[in-house]
C-alpha cells in the first residue's frame, strides 16, 4: 500500500520569524557558553518504575505494582519541560495512547486509546477525579476543557476504568491533577512566539501562609493559524486554596476556566487540494465558541486506620459551533455508492448551528479504611445532577462560488430544540488484599443509575422526516461494573499483573433525543466491553525500565442505524459488534550521565466482529481510521554546559489506516483507499541563562512533511497538519 508522504509546499508569507532564524538566535546565544566538553559515561540510574505512586486506579495513592492494570503517568516536572500548546505533545508520550489534534492544529482534541480515532464516547475526562463532564453529555473535545499547561500531572488508565468512574470509561480514564496544594513560594512568567502570529504569556504562582497555601495558573493564547481561517484565542485560568479546618479536616478548593474562541475553517480537503494547497480553507463560516468552569472543594479527614473525602463540585459547560462535518459541498449531490438507485439530493441537509451545554451541581463522597496486612477497602457514592440543553439551527449555503467550501449561509429553522436534565447516582466499592507475599487481589463493583428527563421545546405541528422528534419522557439506565485482577512480584524489581475489566457507556442524550430519520431512538441500552489484560513492568537494569501489557477488549451492542426489513423505516438499535487487540511497550533507557532514549510502540487491530447497518454489512472488516501502528520515541541530551537545559529529538510515527468501512474488495489499496500514515521529527531545547531566567526552543515537523492529522469517507477528505513551525520562549522566575 503506497503512503502520502510528500513534502509540503512553501511555506505562508508574512510570517514573524523562519525556523532557521531561530534556531541561528538560540544557537548565538549558547555558543558563547560553550566550553570543550566530552561526554560523561558516569553511572545513572533510572528511576524505580514499581515505586511510581498512581491514584487514579484505586481512588487512593498506592504504588504502581499494586495496580492491575497499564497506566500511563505524566509528572508536574513533564508538564513543565514539554509546555505543550495541544494535549497530543504531551501525552503521545505514553505507550498505547496517541492523541490527534484536530482542524490543522486547531485545538480539537480525539484520542486513539484502545479505540480507533473517533468522536465517540468511549472515554472519560477527569480532573481531580472529578467528570469534566457529565454522563450523556460526552465532548471529544473536553482536553482543550482544561488547563493542561498548568496542570501538575496527568494518569491514564488504558482501557476501562467503569467499576470505579462509571460511564464512558471504556477506552481510558484521563485524569488530570490541577491545583495541588503548593511547596514553596513561587512567581514565574513565560513569553512565547512563533510563526503565523502565535503567542502564548502564562504566568504562574504560588503563595504559602502558616495555615493556608495559593496557587495560581493563566495561559493566555493568540494565534493566527497556518491555514486561512484557522485564528484562535484562549484563556484557561487554574486557582487552588488550600487550608485547614480544625485539626482534623483539610480542604483544598479548585476552581478551574476556560474560554476558547476560534475558527474552525481547518477542516477536510480534497484529495487534490491537500496535495496542492493544504493551506487553503475547508470553509469560510467556521467557528466554536467555549464557555467552560468548574469548581469543587475536597475535604479530607483521617481516623485511625481510615480516611474520609467529600468533594462536592459544580460545573458549567457551554459550547456554539457550525458543525462543520455536515457541511459537505451544500450542493445537489449524486446518489451514495450503496444506494445507486437513489435519487440526487442535497448533501448537507443535517448542516447546521449548533448551541448546548449543562450545569452540574454533584460530589463525590469516598471511605478508604486500611487493614494491617496491607490490604485496604475504597467505597464511596457518586451523585451528580445536571441540567442541559441543546438546540441546532439549520443553515443552506447561499455563495454563487463553483467550489466545495462555504463561503457564506443563511438560517432556515430549528431542527432540535430541547432541555434534558440528568440524575446519577453511584455506589462502588474497591477491594485489594495481599494474599501472599508476591502476590496481590484486587476487585471492584460499581453500579450505575442514570435517569433522564426530555421536554422539547418545538412546537408539535413542526414535522420534519429528516430530524424527527421523540414525545417529552424520561429515560432510565442501569449497569453494574464489575472488576478482577492480580499482581505479581517476580522479584524486587519485576512485576507483573492480569486482569479482566468490565464497561459501559450509557447511550448520549444526543443519540436518545435527535432522532433524525430514525424511529425509536429512545429504545436503547448501554454499550458493553470486556476486556483482558496482562502486563509485566519493571526494571530490567539500573538504567533500563521497562512497561508492557497486551490487550483483547471485545464491545457489544453498540449502537447502529438500521433498516426495517418489514417496514422500511430507519431506526437504531443495539447491534454491533467489535473487537480490539493490540500490544503495547515503553522503554526508558539511561544510556549515560546525560544521554537519555524513551520508547513507547502499540501495534493493534481493530475490527468489526458483527456489524451491518443501513450503508452495508462490514463484518470482518478493519475499522477506519484505526492505525495498525504508532510510536514516539524521544532522545535527550543535558550536557553542563546548557546549565540544566536540555536538547531533546523527538521521532513520531503513525502507521497505515483504512479511510472508510468497506476496505478494498481487490486487495489492491490505493490512496484514496488509505491512509499511508506518516513520519515527524520535532526539537525541543532549553537553556538557563541564570536561576532565574530560561530560553527555549521548538521546531515542530523540522523536515516539514505533508501529512494529515485526519482523514474521512466522504470524498474523501484529508486534513492538512501543520508544516514545520518554530517557537522561541523566555521564562522569568522571581
Amino acid at each position: 500500500m503506497s503512503a502520502i508522504k510528500d513534502v509540503a509546499g512553501a511555506s505562508k508569507k508574512n510570517t514573524t520569524f523562519t525556523p532557521l532564524a531561530a534556531a541561528a538566535l538560540l544557537v548565538c546565544v549558547l555558543l558563547p557558553s560553550v566550553a570543550a566538553q566530552t561526554l560523561e559515561h558516569e553511572q545513572a540510574s533510572a528511576a524505580p518504575i514499581l515505586e511510581t505512586i498512581v491514584i487514579t486506579a484505586s481512588g487512593s495513592a498506592n504504588a504502581l505494582a499494586d495496580t492491575a492494570a497499564s497506566i500511563g503517568v505524566i509528572s508536574d516536572l513533564d508538564v513543565e519541560a514539554v509546555n505543550a500548546t495541544h494535549a497530543a505533545e504531551l501525552m503521545n508520550r505514553i505507550p498505547g495512547v496517541n492523541i490527534v489534534q484536530l482542524g490543522s492544529s486547531g485545538s480539537g482534541v480525539m484520542a486513539a486509546i484502545r479505540q480507533p480515532m473517533s468522536t465517540s464516547p468511549v472515554y472519560l475526562y477527569l480532573e481531580n477525579g472529578v467528570p469534566t463532564r457529565a454522563a450523556g453529555f460526552f465532548n471529544h473535545n473536553a482536553l482543550y476543557e482544561v488547563n493542561l499547561s498548568g496542570a501538575n500531572g496527568v494518569e491514564i488508565i488504558k482501557g476501562p476504568g467503569s467499576a470505579l468512574y462509571g460511564s464512558d470509561a471504556i477506552g481510558a480514564v484521563v485524569n488530570t491533577f490541577s491545583g495541588r496544594p503548593p511547596k514553596e513560594n513561587k512567581l514565574s512568567v513565560n513569553v512565547e512566539g512563533g510563526e503565523d502570529g502565535y503567542q502564548r504569556v502564562q504566568v504562574k504562582g504560588a503563595k504559602l501562609t502558616a495555615n493556608h497555601g495559593f496557587t495560581g495558573s493563566l495561559a493566555i493564547v493568540d494565534n493566527d493559524g497556518w491555514r486561512e481561517q484557522t485564528s484562535s484565542e484562549s484563556s484557561s485560568f487554574t486557582g487552588s486554596w488550600n487550608t485547614n479546618i480544625g485539626d482534623n479536616w483539610r480542604v483544598n478548593t479548585v476552581f478551574t476556566g476556560t474560554i476558547l474562541d476560534f475558527e474552525s475553517g481547518g477542516s477536510g480537503l480534497s484529495y487534490e487540494d491537500y496535495k496542492q494547497d493544504p493551506e487553503q480553507f475547508g470553509n469560510l463560516i467556521g467557528h466554536r465558541d467555549v464557555r467552560t468552569f468548574r469548581v469543587s472543594s475536597a475535604f479530607e479527614r483521617d481516623f485511625d486506620n481510615s480516611t474520609l473525602s467529600i468533594t462536592p463540585f459544580l460545573r458549567s459547560n457551554d459550547l456554539d459551533y457550525v458543525a462543520t462535518w455536515t457541511l459537505n459541498t451544500g450542493r445537489v449531490s449524486p446518489p451514495p455508492p450503496w444506494c445507486p438507485s437513489c435519487s440526487p439530493s442535497l448533501d448537507s441537509q443535517d448542516a447546521h448551528i449548533n448551541e448546548s451545554g449543562h450545569d452540574s451541581i454533584g460530589a463525590l463522597l469516598k471511605w478508604d479504611y486500611r487493614l494491617d496486612d496491607g490490604s485496604f477497602v475504597v467505597t464511596g457514592l457518586d451523585v451528580d445532577y445536571s441540567e442541559g440543553y441543546q438546540k441546532q439551527t439549520y443553515i443552506e449555503r447561499t455563495d454563487t462560488d463553483s467550489g466545495d467550501y462555504w463561503m457564506a449561509y443563511t438560517p432556515a429553522g430549528l431542527l432540535y430544540d430541547y432541555d434534558v436534565d440528568v440524575l446519577s447516582l453511584s455506589p462502588f466499592v474497591h477491594y485489594e488484599n495481599q494474599l501472599t507475599s508476591a502476590l496481590r487481589l484486587n476487585a471492584g463493583l460499581r453500579y450505575d443509575y442514570s435517569h433522564y428527563d426530555y421536554q422539547d421545546n418545538m412546537s408539535a405541528g413542526v414535522i420534519d422526516p429528516l430530524h424527527l422528534r421523540p414525545e417529552d419522557q424520561s429515560v432510565d439506565f442501569r449497569h453494574l461494573s464489575p472488576k478482577l485482577g492480580l499482581t505479581y512480584q517476580f522479584s524486587d524489581d519485576i512485576n507483573g499483573y492480569a486482569s479482566y475489566r468490565h464497561a459501559f457507556r450509557v447511550p448520549s442524550s444526543g443519540q436518545l433525543f435527535r432522532s433524525g430519520s430514525t424511529a425509536d431512538s429512545t429504545d436503547l441500552d448501554p454499550v458493553k466491553v470486556d476486556s483482558f489484560d496482562i502486563g509485566l513492568r519493571g526494571n530490567l537494569t539500573e538504567r533500563i525500565a521497562f512497561d508492557s501489557s497486551i490487550y483483547y477488549m471485545l464491545k457489544e451492542d453498540d449502537i447502529l442505524s438500521v433498516l426495517d426489513g418489514a417496514t422500511g423505516v430507519r431506526r437504531n438499535t443495539n447491534a454491533g459488534e467489535t473487537e480490539h487487540y493490540g500490544i503495547e511497550l515503553g522503554l526508558d533507557i539511561i544510556l549515560s550521565a546525560t544521554v537519555d532514549l524513551y520508547i513507547a510502540y502499540t501495534q493493534s487491530e481493530h475490527k468489526y466482529k458483527d456489524w451491518e447497518d443501513r450503508s452495508g454489512d462490514y463484518s470482518g472488516n478493519d475499522i477506519p481510521n484505526a492505525p495498525e501502528n504508532f510510536a514516539n520515541v524521544r532522545l535527550r541530551y543535558g550536557p553542563m554546559w546548557l546549565n540544566g537545559g536540555r536538547f531533546e529529538l523527538e521521532w513520531i510515527h503513525q502507521g497505515e489506516h483504512w479511510i472508510d468501512e468497506q476496505n478494498s474488495d481487490d486487495g489492491r489499496a490505493t490512496d484514496r483507499d488509505t491512509y499511508g500514515g506518516h513520519d515527524l521529527v520535532n526539537l525541543r531545547a532549553n537553556y538557563l541563562l541564570s536561576s532565574k531566567l530560561e530560553l527555549s526552543l521548538r521546531v515542530l515537523n523540522l523536515t516539514d512533511e505533508l501529512y494529515a492529522d485526519t482523514t474521512g469517507k466522504w470524498g474523501p477528505t484529508y486534513t492538512p497538519g501543520r508544516p514545520r513551525q518554530a517557537f522561541v520562549g523566555a521564562k522569568y522566575t522571581f
